[in-house]
């Protein structure tokens, strides 16, 4: 009998970075290690079963209905913010009406225990951090690794870290958290080796030619989740209509997280309203679409950690819009380089398009090599742990 490999996280809902990184992780075994697929086949878990290939992500199966898997199987923890999130946090990404999941991170401020305890009755979730595996639970004797995650976990779950069988985390701030307890690797986000396993023949299998045709001109592409903005979509709008006006470059409005909890798309139509010019918002792609739009663009601004890694594997200035989005900050300090390890005001947003031409990528270049790099030679030792 094979032995399993379970790629387990956030995946029961459509947020590009979390479903992105686990398909890349197995396009990577498939095409560098592929004398192990004839002893494993790959599943891919969450808390919930899902199907969402639709986008072309990967469909799930609940966890809960994989703690039997045969002797010898792994279950690899796929990045994303996972080790600090309760099942409370992620019940709330996970609704289908935004006035739900505004009363939901209501009650998450004032009682969080309570929504912990709502959530379990009706999100299946088989450990109370769902993300971090308990081998107790399983019934035959099972490998865990962690591949690249972020976040302060909670000390009630560090046992269940430091009996896992390999952890990488993916920035300074997690790791000189993890490294206080157990042994981990510092390693980039594995969504930063997009370029090295993605070109475009393969794009030109999923991206759709309306897509392509949508975007002749040169752009830049905007990204902005509204509860993690310091700014109005008015101020924005502004900003954005200044760069058109200064600048012979359309501006593409670009959704990366659809899940309940980020609402891209509610900001992003409300900054295109407010706007005095013509902008393009590009809802409803895949996975590959959204990747596709971020590595031709001559630079991509947001709040999303992966559209920016995204960016940055492509070689396309990247600049967080936001300096206290934690995950982010850190990020781009770890493994970035100047201008684009600083995050920026909305205000510079033009400002950066005038000095583009001064920005050489060479030292992106080598830095992301040296990423990509390091992201290899980890996921060769977790392969040789299958």
């Amino acid at each position: 009998m094979k032995r399993i490999v379970v790629l387990y996280g956030a995946y029961d809902r459509y947020n590009y970075g979390d479903n992105l990184m686990p398909i890349l992780l197995e396009k990577y075994v498939k095409k560098f290690h592929t004398e192990k697929l004839k002893e494993i086949d790959f599943a891919y878990s969450s808390i919930k079963s899902s199907d969402l290939s639709n986008y072309r992500c990967m469909p799930t199966v609940a966890m809960r209905d994989l703690l039997d898997i045969p002797s010898g199987s792994t279950v690899i923890v796929v990045g994303g913010e996972v080790l600090g999130a309760s099942v409370g946090i992620l019940y709330t990404h996970v609704q289908d009406s935004l006035l739900v999941t505004k009363f939901l991170r209501l009650i998450n401020r004032i009682f969080p225990s309570l929504l912990n305890k709502f959530a379990k009755s009706y999100y299946d979730a088989v450990w109370d951090y769902p993300y971090i595996p308990d081998k107790r639970s399983f019934k035959n004797n099972v490998k865990v690794i962690f591949n690249t995650v972020g976040a302060k976990p909670p000390v009630s779950q560090r046992n269940n870290i430091k009996n896992s069988d390999y952890i990488s985390v993916r920035d300074d701030r997690t790791f000189n958290y993890v490294s206080t307890f157990c042994e981990s690797k510092l390693v980039p986000d594995s969504v930063l080796m997009a370029s090295g396993i993605i070109d475009n023949s393969f794009f030109d299998t999923v991206v759709r030619q309306e897509i392509k045709d949508k975007i002749r001109k040169d752009y830049i592409s905007i990204q902005a989740c509204p509860y993690k903005v310091n700014f109005t979509a008015q101020d924005l709008a502004n900003q954005l209509d200044k760069t058109i006006n200064e600048h012979n470059l359309d501006v593409i409005l670009l959704p990366i997280g659809y899940a309940s909890g980020h609402d891209d798309i509610v900001f992003l139509e409300k900054v295109k309203s407010l706007s005095k010019r013509d902008m393009l918002i590009l809802d409803d792609l895949n996975v590959w679409e959204i990747m596709y739009i971020i590595a031709n663009s001559k630079a991509f601004y947001g709040t999303s950690l992966h559209g920016v890694i995204t960016a940055m594997s492509f070689l396309v200035p990247h600049f967080s819009i936001n300096k206290k989005i934690a995950k982010l900050t850190s990020f781009v300090k770890t493994w970035s380089v100047y201008p684009y390890n600083t995050p920026i005001e909305i205000t510079d947003i033009s400002n950066t398009i005038s000095k583009m031409d001064d920005y050489s990528d060479i030292e992106l270049r080598i830095a992301v090599q040296k990423a990509q790099g390091i992201i290899y030679k980890s996921l060769d030792e977790v392969s040789n742990l299958l």
